[in-house]
């Protein structure tokens, strides 16, 4: 099964530093919020908790999608800078609880919308914020195409978890994000199509990683018919776990086996 008329797209999230690269918030700095994001050219800017957030266009090819990320991130980077503020990608940061305070009641509200696990078709309740100081970074996902429904979301999702998710365990070192989010099969259904929000921010870092991003997701989206027999090697049970206990040796034995390669 082949997806017709894919755009991919994203919305990560970036901690902020001041001047001396202590990590601070982005509340009051960047303007936006998840209803009415801040516009810049190609795609939008906000806040989300004490993170900046940014999304794309969304994009019909590789060079289009990498564009429209870079053009972003600069324009998200003028804001920061504007402030003397800068970005900085790294996918989870513990706070305190003064600073979180100081920050104001925004730095204490988590998403409102659940997550879907594409594994077991459950909505998963959002992490509660009360007493927690640990905020984290997420790089999702989103993918348009052609009629749209459940059970593609989910099969798509399931096999970006064994082409994205078990190798991005070997470039994303980071194990205390998925403590609030980015578990295996996490993602939403959208009316254009579905949301992957599994990894992290990592794949920011460079455009290389970008590309790789693009490129699994693209593949993914033209060979959902290898999906049964990705199945037969690791189920949803053995995926969830290695992801969620990010299992390296685990996800690097299912690749080999399944010839998934990192390139």
């Amino acid at each position: 099964m082949r997806l017709e008329n894919v755009t991919i797209g994203a919305d990560p999230e970036v901690f902020v530093a001041d001047s001396t690269g202590s990590v601070t918030s982005a509340i009051g700095y960047v303007g936006g919020n998840k209803v009415c994001p801040r516009p810049v050219k190609d795609g939008g800017v906000q806040e989300d908790n004490v993170l900046a957030e940014f999304n794309i266009n969304p994009a019909k090819s590789k060079m289009e999608f990498i564009h429209n990320m870079d053009s972003v991130m600069a324009d998200l980077r003028n804001i920061l800078e504007g402030n003397n503020l800068q970005p900085i990608i790294i996918p989870s940061y513990t706070y305190t609880q003064e600073q979180l305070r100081e920050y104001g009641p925004n730095a204490l509200e988590f998403g409102c919308s659940p997550d879907i696990n594409a594994w077991s078709g459950k909505a998963v309740p959002p992490p509660k914020s009360e007493g927690n100081t640990l905020r984290t970074a997420g790089g999702h996902i989103h993918v348009g195409y052609d009629n749209p429904s459940i059970g593609t979301n989910e099969d798509l999702v399931k096999m970006m978890d064994f082409v994205i998710g078990l190798p991005s365990l070997l470039i994303d070192t980071d194990k205390l994000r998925r403590k609030l989010y980015g578990k295996a099969g996490s993602m939403r259904h959208k009316q254009y199509g579905v949301e992957y929000r599994t990894l992290s921010n990592f794949w920011l870092n460079s455009n290389e990683l970008m590309s790789w991003v693009y490129d699994k997701t693209m593949w993914a989206t033209q060979n959902l018919h290898m999906l049964p027999q990705m199945l037969e090697v690791a189920d949803g049970k053995t995926i969830s776990k290695i992801i969620n206990r990010s299992k390296t040796d685990d996800a690097k034995a299912i690749m080999q086996e399944l010839n998934l390669e990192m390139t």
